[in-house]
């Protein structure tokens, strides 16, 4: 005779609308994968390390010269190329560098185009 064992499974809903499962088993339920990741929180965790390489580089003065290739993304080159489009208040703006939601929002953008959305 075969016996079968039965464990008690349980659904659990939070704030967000999202159900957590859970049971006795200490099994784990994941809901992303290699092939299904959640590309939102990935997103979010590029933004993150984004912002804090820039904040790191700011704080050491880290500034590229015209000859690095990395100086075509540096808001000084358009500012000298183009100083009379550029008020005082304007030239702060562009040197404060930006939030992780707006580093987020970018590269999302990004993500769209590239998967045509």
């Amino acid at each position: 005779m075969t016996e079968k064992s039965y464990l008690a499974s349980t659904t659990i809903e939070d704030d967000d609308d999202e159900d957590i499962k859970s049971n006795t088993t200490s099994s784990l339920h994941i809901s992303n994968t290699i092939s299904k990741p959640n590309v939102e929180s990935i997103l979010q965790a590029v933004a993150t390390i984004f912002h804090s390489q820039m904040q790191e580089d700011q704080s050491m003065g880290k500034k590229f010269d015209e000859d690095n290739d990395l100086f075509f993304f540096s808001e000084e080159k358009y500012i000298k190329e183009k100083p009379e489009e550029f008020d005082e208040k304007r030239i702060e703006l562009l040197r404060e560098p930006p939030s992780i939601e707006t580093i987020f929002e970018f590269t999302k953008a990004l993500y769209d185009c590239a998967q045509f959305r």
